[in-house]
């Protein structure tokens, strides 16, 4: 029996095209366990690290919370009030979100790490003064 081993480490047969086994499932999940691991909690002195923040800045309201779904990163998402007729005049979002991060937080927000998922919400690390 021929076999070939995927990217993904799948080993198919060459004769069926079928899966066979998979290689290093144990090995991956140790992997990322130890990277998690090893990542220091960046945002651990935030100031009120479990709630939700209403924040405003330039007129409009910003929520900032810790996210669910990437742990050490904290989320911003504007409110979408686009829809009212006498709006504040636009300034770029990402900005926005900085200065959102910082009001609710008093953390500033690690640029390098900072981006935006496609429902518009900002994520960052936040960088805490040590006391």
């Amino acid at each position: 029996m021929r076999q070939s081993i995927q990217p993904c480490g799948l080993i198919r047969n060459l004769e069926t095209g079928k899966p066979v086994a998979r290689l290093g499932k144990a090995l991956r999940l140790g992997l990322v366990l130890a990277l998690a691991a090893s990542l220091p909690p960046l945002a651990a002195s935030a100031k009120d690290t479990a709630e939700t923040k209403s924040v405003s800045v330039l007129g409009r309201t910003w929520h900032v919370s810790p996210a669910e779904e990437a742990p050490g990163f904290y989320r911003a998402t504007r409110l979408n009030t686009e829809l009212l007729p006498k709006r504040p005049p636009a300034v770029l979002s990402v900005r926005q979100a900085i200065r959102a991060f910082h009001s609710a937080t008093g953390c500033s927000a690690n640029r390098d790490t900072l981006y935006r998922d496609i429902s518009g919400s900002y994520f960052a690390t936040l960088i805490c003064p040590q006391d």
